[in-house]
Protein backbone atom coordinates (compact mmCIF):
# COMPACT_ATOMS: atom_id res chain seq x y z
CA UNK A 1 0.00 0.00 0.00
CA UNK A 2 1.20 3.90 -0.69
CA UNK A 3 -0.01 6.70 0.84
CA UNK A 4 -0.17 9.73 -1.38
CA UNK A 5 1.77 12.48 0.83
CA UNK A 6 -0.24 16.01 0.63
CA UNK A 7 1.75 19.44 1.11
CA UNK A 8 0.95 21.31 4.59
CA UNK A 9 -1.50 23.05 3.08
CA UNK A 10 -3.39 19.49 2.29
CA UNK A 11 -2.91 19.70 -1.54
CA UNK A 12 -2.26 16.59 -3.96
CA UNK A 13 0.43 18.08 -6.12
CA UNK A 14 0.78 16.54 -10.00
CA UNK A 15 4.37 15.60 -8.84
CA UNK A 16 3.04 13.31 -5.91
CA UNK A 17 0.01 11.94 -8.11
CA UNK A 18 2.22 11.25 -10.77
CA UNK A 19 4.48 9.69 -8.36
CA UNK A 20 2.05 7.38 -6.62
CA UNK A 21 -0.10 6.19 -9.40
CA UNK A 22 1.71 4.27 -11.36
CA UNK A 23 1.32 0.33 -13.72
CA UNK A 24 1.59 -1.27 -10.41
CA UNK A 25 -1.37 0.65 -8.92
CA UNK A 26 -4.69 -1.37 -8.56
CA UNK A 27 -6.78 0.37 -6.95
CA UNK A 28 -6.85 4.14 -5.68
CA UNK A 29 -9.13 4.95 -2.75
CA UNK A 30 -9.93 8.87 -2.06
CA UNK A 31 -11.87 11.28 -0.03
CA UNK A 32 -13.11 13.70 -2.25
CA UNK A 33 -13.08 16.50 0.20
CA UNK A 34 -10.66 15.72 3.53
CA UNK A 35 -12.86 15.72 6.61
CA UNK A 36 -10.01 17.16 8.61
CA UNK A 37 -9.22 19.99 6.27
CA UNK A 38 -12.31 20.64 4.14
CA UNK A 39 -9.84 20.83 0.96
CA UNK A 40 -11.45 19.64 -2.08
CA UNK A 41 -9.07 17.35 -4.02
CA UNK A 42 -8.52 16.78 -7.89
CA UNK A 43 -10.78 13.93 -8.22
CA UNK A 44 -11.13 14.12 -12.08
CA UNK A 45 -7.86 14.16 -12.83
CA UNK A 46 -6.89 11.70 -10.07
CA UNK A 47 -9.39 9.32 -11.59
CA UNK A 48 -7.95 9.79 -15.25
CA UNK A 49 -4.64 8.73 -14.09
CA UNK A 50 -5.71 5.99 -12.17
CA UNK A 51 -8.18 4.58 -15.27
CA UNK A 52 -5.31 5.28 -17.52
CA UNK A 53 -3.17 2.88 -15.52
CA UNK A 54 -6.27 0.50 -15.63
CA UNK A 55 -6.46 1.04 -11.51
CA UNK A 56 -10.39 1.32 -10.15
CA UNK A 57 -11.16 4.65 -8.22
CA UNK A 58 -13.14 4.33 -4.96
CA UNK A 59 -14.00 7.93 -3.51
CA UNK A 60 -15.66 8.80 -0.10
CA UNK A 61 -18.45 11.34 -1.11
CA UNK A 62 -19.21 11.38 2.44
CA UNK A 63 -17.45 15.37 2.78
CA UNK A 64 -18.81 16.16 -0.40
CA UNK A 65 -22.15 15.26 -1.34
CA UNK A 66 -24.15 17.51 0.84
CA UNK A 67 -22.24 20.48 0.38
CA UNK A 68 -21.55 20.36 -3.95
CA UNK A 69 -23.12 19.20 -7.11
CA UNK A 70 -21.20 15.32 -7.20
CA UNK A 71 -21.80 13.89 -11.22
CA UNK A 72 -20.20 9.87 -10.77
CA UNK A 73 -20.63 9.94 -14.50
CA UNK A 74 -18.66 12.94 -15.50
CA UNK A 75 -16.32 12.21 -12.54
CA UNK A 76 -16.16 8.34 -14.27
CA UNK A 77 -15.60 7.48 -9.90
CA UNK A 78 -15.69 3.51 -10.23
CA UNK A 79 -17.68 3.49 -6.88
CA UNK A 80 -18.57 6.47 -4.45
CA UNK A 81 -20.15 6.36 -1.00
CA UNK A 82 -21.76 8.46 0.87
CA UNK A 83 -23.71 8.63 4.30
CA UNK A 84 -27.37 9.83 5.32
CA UNK A 85 -26.96 12.06 8.32
CA UNK A 86 -23.86 13.96 7.12
CA UNK A 87 -26.75 14.71 4.68
CA UNK A 88 -29.27 15.72 7.62
CA UNK A 89 -30.70 11.97 6.99
CA UNK A 90 -31.06 9.37 9.20
CA UNK A 91 -28.35 7.99 10.82
CA UNK A 92 -27.80 3.90 9.99
CA UNK A 93 -27.92 4.18 5.76
CA UNK A 94 -26.02 5.04 3.51
CA UNK A 95 -25.07 4.79 -0.23
CA UNK A 96 -22.94 3.42 -2.78
CA UNK A 97 -22.77 3.79 -6.09
CA UNK A 98 -20.84 1.10 -8.46
CA UNK A 99 -20.50 0.76 -11.37
CA UNK A 100 -22.39 -1.84 -12.83
CA UNK A 101 -20.47 -3.94 -14.94
CA UNK A 102 -17.84 -3.69 -11.37
CA UNK A 103 -20.68 -4.62 -9.21
CA UNK A 104 -21.54 -8.00 -11.18
CA UNK A 105 -18.43 -9.01 -10.85
CA UNK A 106 -18.44 -8.67 -7.30
CA UNK A 107 -19.76 -11.32 -4.69
CA UNK A 108 -22.23 -10.46 -1.48
CA UNK A 109 -20.49 -9.62 1.45
CA UNK A 110 -23.22 -10.89 3.19
CA UNK A 111 -26.36 -13.48 2.98
CA UNK A 112 -29.98 -13.24 3.45
CA UNK A 113 -33.30 -12.93 2.11
CA UNK A 114 -34.29 -11.23 -1.10
CA UNK A 115 -30.68 -11.40 -2.54
CA UNK A 116 -31.03 -14.83 -3.67
CA UNK A 117 -32.75 -16.10 -6.99
CA UNK A 118 -32.84 -19.44 -5.99
CA UNK A 119 -30.91 -21.92 -3.41
CA UNK A 120 -30.26 -25.99 -3.88
CA UNK A 121 -28.26 -28.01 -1.76
CA UNK A 122 -25.25 -27.66 -3.99
CA UNK A 123 -25.11 -23.89 -4.39
CA UNK A 124 -27.06 -21.03 -4.94
CA UNK A 125 -28.01 -18.51 -7.64
CA UNK A 126 -27.90 -14.64 -6.74
CA UNK A 127 -30.56 -11.98 -7.55
CA UNK A 128 -29.33 -9.55 -10.13
CA UNK A 129 -27.57 -5.77 -9.03
CA UNK A 130 -28.60 -4.31 -6.41
CA UNK A 131 -30.68 -6.44 -4.89
CA UNK A 132 -27.51 -9.13 -4.74
CA UNK A 133 -26.26 -6.59 -2.08
CA UNK A 134 -28.93 -5.72 0.00
CA UNK A 135 -29.68 -8.90 2.10
CA UNK A 136 -32.19 -8.77 5.09
CA UNK A 137 -35.03 -6.71 6.08
CA UNK A 138 -34.04 -2.84 4.35
CA UNK A 139 -33.93 -0.25 6.97
CA UNK A 140 -37.42 1.68 5.10
CA UNK A 141 -37.58 4.22 7.48
CA UNK A 142 -34.27 5.66 6.97
CA UNK A 143 -34.27 5.22 2.96
CA UNK A 144 -37.71 6.85 3.18
CA UNK A 145 -35.90 9.78 5.57
CA UNK A 146 -32.97 9.85 3.20
CA UNK A 147 -34.60 10.31 0.33
CA UNK A 148 -36.49 13.37 1.92
CA UNK A 149 -33.14 15.40 3.07
CA UNK A 150 -31.68 14.91 -0.55
CA UNK A 151 -35.03 16.75 -2.02
CA UNK A 152 -34.43 19.11 0.54
CA UNK A 153 -31.10 19.87 -0.31
CA UNK A 154 -31.97 19.98 -4.16
CA UNK A 155 -35.23 22.13 -3.79
CA UNK A 156 -32.41 24.68 -1.77
CA UNK A 157 -29.53 24.24 -4.73
CA UNK A 158 -26.13 23.76 -4.72
CA UNK A 159 -25.32 27.36 -5.95
CA UNK A 160 -26.83 28.60 -2.83
CA UNK A 161 -25.33 26.40 -0.53
CA UNK A 162 -22.00 26.98 -1.63
CA UNK A 163 -22.41 30.91 -2.03
CA UNK A 164 -23.69 30.59 2.00
CA UNK A 165 -21.01 28.54 2.63
CA UNK A 166 -18.13 29.97 1.16
CA UNK A 167 -19.15 33.79 2.52
CA UNK A 168 -19.31 31.59 6.11
CA UNK A 169 -16.12 29.69 5.66
CA UNK A 170 -13.84 33.22 4.65
CA UNK A 171 -15.78 34.81 7.81
CA UNK A 172 -14.74 31.68 9.98
CA UNK A 173 -10.92 31.87 8.53
CA UNK A 174 -10.34 35.26 8.78
CA UNK A 175 -12.03 35.85 12.73
CA UNK A 176 -10.05 32.57 13.94
CA UNK A 177 -6.61 33.50 11.99
CA UNK A 178 -7.08 36.62 13.44
CA UNK A 179 -6.13 35.48 17.24
CA UNK A 180 -2.59 34.77 17.57
CA UNK A 181 -2.84 31.93 19.66
CA UNK A 182 -5.24 30.09 17.02
CA UNK A 183 -3.52 28.07 14.51
CA UNK A 184 -5.97 26.90 11.29
CA UNK A 185 -4.55 23.43 9.59
CA UNK A 186 -4.71 23.11 6.25
CA UNK A 187 -5.53 25.56 3.18
CA UNK A 188 -6.40 29.25 4.34
CA UNK A 189 -8.14 29.44 0.99
CA UNK A 190 -11.85 29.18 1.74
CA UNK A 191 -12.53 28.87 -2.32
CA UNK A 192 -10.59 25.70 -2.02
CA UNK A 193 -12.57 24.37 0.99
CA UNK A 194 -16.44 23.09 1.93
CA UNK A 195 -17.38 24.38 5.62
CA UNK A 196 -14.75 22.69 7.57
CA UNK A 197 -12.39 24.83 9.60
CA UNK A 198 -9.76 22.72 11.60
CA UNK A 199 -7.55 24.42 14.25
CA UNK A 200 -5.76 24.07 17.35
CA UNK A 201 -5.09 26.41 20.46
CA UNK A 202 -1.75 27.19 22.56
CA UNK A 203 -1.65 25.32 25.21
CA UNK A 204 -5.34 23.75 25.60
CA UNK A 205 -6.22 20.38 24.40
CA UNK A 206 -8.87 20.34 21.42
CA UNK A 207 -11.51 18.32 24.42
CA UNK A 208 -11.15 20.94 26.52
CA UNK A 209 -11.91 23.83 23.63
CA UNK A 210 -15.14 21.67 22.61
CA UNK A 211 -16.43 21.45 25.99
CA UNK A 212 -15.67 25.23 26.54
CA UNK A 213 -17.37 25.74 23.15
CA UNK A 214 -20.19 23.25 24.39
CA UNK A 215 -20.89 25.33 27.51
CA UNK A 216 -21.21 27.99 25.83
CA UNK A 217 -23.85 26.51 23.32
CA UNK A 218 -21.75 25.77 20.30
CA UNK A 219 -21.35 22.19 18.92
CA UNK A 220 -17.56 21.01 17.26
CA UNK A 221 -16.15 18.16 17.07
CA UNK A 222 -13.03 17.45 18.83
CA UNK A 223 -10.42 14.53 18.24
CA UNK A 224 -8.21 13.07 15.30
CA UNK A 225 -11.50 12.73 13.50
CA UNK A 226 -10.38 9.10 12.25
CA UNK A 227 -7.28 10.41 10.78
CA UNK A 228 -4.33 10.59 13.17
CA UNK A 229 -2.03 9.25 10.06
CA UNK A 230 -3.07 12.86 8.44
CA UNK A 231 -2.94 14.81 11.53
CA UNK A 232 0.43 13.08 12.79
CA UNK A 233 1.73 14.49 9.01
CA UNK A 234 0.77 17.79 10.07
CA UNK A 235 2.45 17.61 13.30
CA UNK A 236 -0.57 17.63 15.58
CA UNK A 237 -2.54 14.96 17.97
CA UNK A 238 -5.60 16.43 17.19
CA UNK A 239 -7.63 19.51 16.36
CA UNK A 240 -10.86 21.10 17.39
CA UNK A 241 -13.35 21.12 13.83
CA UNK A 242 -15.99 23.79 13.60
CA UNK A 243 -18.52 22.63 10.61
CA UNK A 244 -20.26 25.09 8.55
CA UNK A 245 -23.80 24.49 7.10
CA UNK A 246 -25.99 26.73 4.77
CA UNK A 247 -28.07 27.33 7.88
CA UNK A 248 -25.62 28.70 9.70
CA UNK A 249 -25.65 32.06 10.39
CA UNK A 250 -23.01 35.37 10.61
CA UNK A 251 -24.23 35.73 14.23
CA UNK A 252 -23.22 32.03 15.19
CA UNK A 253 -20.17 32.62 13.32
CA UNK A 254 -19.11 35.55 15.54
CA UNK A 255 -20.19 33.77 18.26
CA UNK A 256 -17.81 30.84 17.86
CA UNK A 257 -14.91 33.27 17.61
CA UNK A 258 -15.78 35.20 20.21
CA UNK A 259 -16.22 32.19 22.75
CA UNK A 260 -13.09 30.89 21.00
CA UNK A 261 -10.64 34.63 22.01
CA UNK A 262 -12.41 34.08 25.85
CA UNK A 263 -10.55 30.65 26.27
CA UNK A 264 -7.14 30.95 27.14
CA UNK A 265 -8.23 33.45 30.23
CA UNK A 266 -10.50 31.00 31.00
CA UNK A 267 -8.24 27.93 31.17
CA UNK A 268 -5.98 30.23 33.48
CA UNK A 269 -3.47 31.71 30.65
CA UNK A 270 -4.39 35.10 31.35
CA UNK A 271 -4.95 36.60 27.91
Amino acid sequence: MHYLECTSEGELTDEELQKGINERTRLVAVAQVSNVLGCVNPLQKITEMAHRVGAVVVVDGAQSVPHMPVDVQALDADFLAFSGHKLMGPMGIGCLYGKRELLEKMPPFLTGGEMIDSVHRDGAVFAPVPQKFEAGTVNAAGAVGLAAAIRYLQEKGFDYIQKKELELTQRAMEGLGALPYVHILGSKDPANHTGIVSFTIDGVHPHDVSEILSSDGIDVRAGHHCAQPLLEYLGVRSSTRASMMFYNTPEEIDALIESVSTIRRRMGYGE
